[in-house]
């Protein structure tokens, strides 16, 4: 039986790997095994969703003197909690309780973008024509959005920036920043990546391809 802070050190484990592996689904380098990538990550969301469940059932009990007094060194109780407590939310979200925030200049793209959304049923969606925008809108938005889909390249703030300004806002640190872009080379998109963005949407929109990715992150989204 493992006790609480082993389980939120498995977990924040556990989470790390599932990340580490939607970020590498698209890298060409590896494409021979993204079928099994796909497999590992829903194995990995079913064994966090039963370490969330072990959790809670451990925090209704009565906590042991011992395990209450022991200092954890690796992770913090309150962050790890934070993020399974996103993780299981993201999880269960019906498409029609997804927020979500498209940021484009180009306003054709933003149409098209939130027709694929609402063709998966993701009926709450907002848009910005500038990173300026988007930026205000984000720290306006009651509740935060759970997800925002921003161009790359737009004057004045681009998509970096946007995605900088969201991170400094605590209550997005858990939500999902997806860039779309023009850009093809490998080496940008992975650097981009590093920088701490979630995943990217490459152009020309591909409606199956957009759905796809956006489900990596929330399951209950059906793909056709």
């Amino acid at each position: 039986m493992f006790s609480k802070q082993e389980l939120q050190i498995i977990g924040k484990t556990l989470m790390q790997r599932r990340e580490w592996l939607i970020k590498t689904l698209d890298n060409p380098e590896m494409s021979k095994g993204r079928d099994q990538s796909q497999q590992t990550i829903q194995i990995l969301d079913s064994i966090l969703n039963k370490l969330s469940k072990q959790l809670q059932s451990n925090s209704t009990s009565e906590p042991n003197k011992e395990e209450a007094t022991t200092v954890n060194h690796y992770i913090s109780p309150k962050q790890t909690s934070a993020r399974q407590a996103a993780q299981i939310r993201r999880q269960q979200l019906m498409p029609d309780q997804i927020r979500v925030l498209v940021v484009d200049d180009d306003n054709l793209l933003v149409e098209l973008m939130v027709a694929i959304l609402n063709s998966a049923s993701i009926s709450q969606v907002h848009s910005a024509n500038d990173g300026m925008k988007a930026i205000a809108m984000m720290y306006d938005a009651n509740p935060a959005y759970d997800l925002v889909l921003c161009d790359w390249h737009m004057p004045e703030k681009n998509g970096i920036d946007v995605h900088s300004a969201m991170r400094a806002s605590e209550r997005y640190h858990n939500s999902i920043f997806m860039l779309v872009t023009a850009v093809t080379e490998a080496k940008q998109i992975r650097e981009a990546i590093d920088e701490g963005l979630d995943d990217y949407v490459a152009k020309p929109l591909d409606q199956e391809k957009i759905l796809r990715k956006i489900a990596r992150h929330f399951p209950q989204i059906k793909i056709n």
